[in-house]
């Protein structure tokens, strides 16, 4: 199974500037020029921002028609960001640039970012069906991208054409989560520090795929796993975890996981390969005692109410382009486990785990 490290993506609107050799005599001097929308993006490195850097790139595909023929114009042809401030443009020595054609009646395109990923899979430049690309996810740089099908149509002279660039949406088709923890109002004075965590049993290699039936322009993904593997805690251990303000699932925890790229998954509840949580934490109270504890759990077992007896009633596992943030409250006598969930920028709800 061949195996690629992705790079995080994001899009910005360019305009591409080549040498004119493609179409033959072109009746009008505009390349055929590429932005991308910014809209719900994120980077997943810096959380909230949607700005490109230099060498960010993305593979575009697509047809053209002529009369009743359809015409492959654009198929595994890379398309990257350069300089400061950014240029796109064709990558240099790939391909010549491509014009307008005042025969066309329409434009259809397609995209993957990053365009390693796209090169690696099997696009169809005529429908984007991409049939299976094989991904193993490697941390918090991981993001991949799939535009939605755009078409672009003469609505008169060949000028028309060019005076519509082709903004290209792009749809996070990965997972974004983040692990936090907290202490109980009732360890106010004690000290609580986290010495390991991981999550564990994660699906990280496997494959996607985008079928035919673009829905409302917008691409179908599937996922298959093939391997599992443990993420470990990126930031925090070691440190007294911040006492909060009050104890809600909205409240802000000392990060364990920040930003993680992931494959979308299930969560199963049999079997070899349940998706866990592993934390090892100490308490030390007001007179010097140190006690260790290290508890693993079901990561199904979170819930939408902190400081109750937690269930699986709630999350079933990780969507495509959904941001899950799980806060872990750490008591006395039991650990409170919290979470939200949210569309890479819009809360949609909730997540609870109390361990007794």
């Amino acid at each position: 199974m061949k195996r690629y490290i992705l790079i995080v993506a994001a899009v910005a609107l360019a305009t591409v500037s080549c040498s004119r050799n493609y179409d033959v005599n072109p009746a009008s001097e505009q390349s055929i020029s590429f932005g991308s929308w910014t809209e719900n993006l994120t980077k997943a490195r810096t959380q909230g921002t949607n700005t490109f850097t230099a060498g960010d790139d993305f593979a575009v595909y697509g047809f053209k028609l002529n009369g009743s023929t359809n015409n492959v114009v654009f198929d595994d042809i890379t398309v990257s960001a350069s300089g400061s401030p950014l240029v796109w443009d064709y990558v240099t020595g790939e391909v010549p640039a491509r014009y307008w054609d005042p025969s066309a009646t329409s434009y259809t395109f397609y995209g993957v970012s990053p365009a390693a990923i796209g090169k690696a899979a099997d696009v169809n430049a005529e429908t984007g069906v991409i049939t299976s690309a094989d991904v193993t996810f490697a941390g918090n740089d991981n993001d991949i991208l799939v535009a939605d099908k755009k078409v672009v149509t003469k609505t008169g002279t060949p000028a028309a054409f060019a005076a519509d660039s082709v903004r290209l949406q792009f749809n996070h088709i990965a997972s974004l989560v983040d692990f936090k923890v907290k202490k109980h109002t009732d360890l106010a004075t004690a000290t609580v520090a986290v010495t390991s965590f991981s999550i564990s049993e994660i699906d990280k290699t496997g494959t996607f795929g985008v079928s035919a039936a673009y829905t409302d322009t917008h691409p179908v993904v599937t996922w298959s796993e093939s391997a599992y593997g443990t993420y470990d805690n990126t930031s925090g251990v070691g440190d007294d975890v911040t006492l909060p303000t009050n104890v809600t699932s909205e409240a802000a925890g000392n990060n364990l996981i920040n930003n993680l790229i992931v494959m979308p998954q299930d969560f199963r509840t049999t079997g070899e390969h349940i998706q866990k949580v592993n934390i090892v934490y100490t308490i030390t109270d007001g007179s010097g005692k140190v006690s260790t504890y290290n508890p693993s759990f079901n990561l199904k077992l979170f819930d939408n109410n902190d400081n109750t007896v937690n269930t699986d009633t709630i999350i079933a596992g990780w969507a495509a382009g959904k941001h899950y943030t799980f806060y872990i409250t750490i008591n006395a006598n039991k650990i409170n486990f919290t979470g939200s969930v949210t569309s890479w920028g819009d809360v949609i709800n909730g997540y609870n785990y109390l361990l007794n």
